[in-house]
């Protein structure tokens, strides 16, 4: 994102950082990101710059299919850059506390508001544990502090794409299935049976996480033999 953004400045082309949506209609290129804290997603033109540079949020679009038919050169460069050609200057790197490989995930269980509290996260945890899979939240019980923002998949989280993401007492924001709408199976777990992540997925469980999710976890570790 950095040299994206210092190569547009330098070449004067145009910029759109972390797309999770592009498209060409009529010529132009039109790029969809977050706006204001990820409430809203806006799609922008840029009328007055070509080329356009654009960054793109990781697992936000599909892997196409490889294309035989063509075929490129790669041209290595090498370059040398000294620290007093720099305008920043490194001072340290502090490693966070919290693990969270949501990215990487192929199978995630996440919990939302629905979960009551920090406490409702333990069996949420107990079966991403079970599945050798990666715990998340919806920004809602990230907000609420019941468990920190490296678990938060959505516009102002992470974009994940697991093979199987399952959605514990979670409405269903647009904010949140930004981030998880490209998953390969979608799970989704709410009392409410009118709630809007069932839209969403693939299979829906209406019914208390509470009952459901230990009835789940029982199963699989007797499959598993855990």
């Amino acid at each position: 994102m950095d040299v994206a953004a210092a190569s547009a400045a330098n070449l004067g082309f145009g910029l759109c950082t972390d797309s999770i949506g592009i498209r060409v209609d009529g010529g132009q290129i039109k790029l969809t990101r977050a706006a204001f804290g990820g409430n809203y997603t806006v799609t922008v033109v840029n009328e007055k710059a070509k080329p356009q540079i654009a960054t793109v949020r990781p697992k936000s679009f599909a892997m196409p299919e490889k294309d035989t038919s063509k075929s490129g050169e790669v041209v290595k460069e090498t370059f040398t850059v000294a620290e007093a050609d720099l305008n920043t200057k490194f001072l340290e790197f502090i490693k966070s506390q919290v693990m969270v490989s949501l990215v990487e995930a192929d199978i995630i269980v996440s919990g939302g508001r629905g979960t009551g509290g920090p406490e409702g996260f333990n069996v949420l945890k107990d079966l991403a544990d079970t599945l050798g899979g990666a715990l998340g939240a919806s920004r809602a019980a990230v907000d609420s502090g019941w468990i920190p923002y490296e678990h938060q998949v959505g516009q102002t989280g992470k974009t994940v794409k697991p093979k199987i993401y399952i959605a514990c007492a979670i409405s269903g924001a647009i904010q949140h299935v930004a981030g998880m709408r490209t998953s390969d199976c979608i799970v989704a777990i709410n009392k409410d049976p009118e709630a809007p992540i069932f839209k969403n997925a693939t299979i829906g469980i209406v019914g208390d996480y509470k009952v459901v999710v230990p009835k789940m976890l029982e199963k699989f570790k007797s499959k598993l033999n855990k």
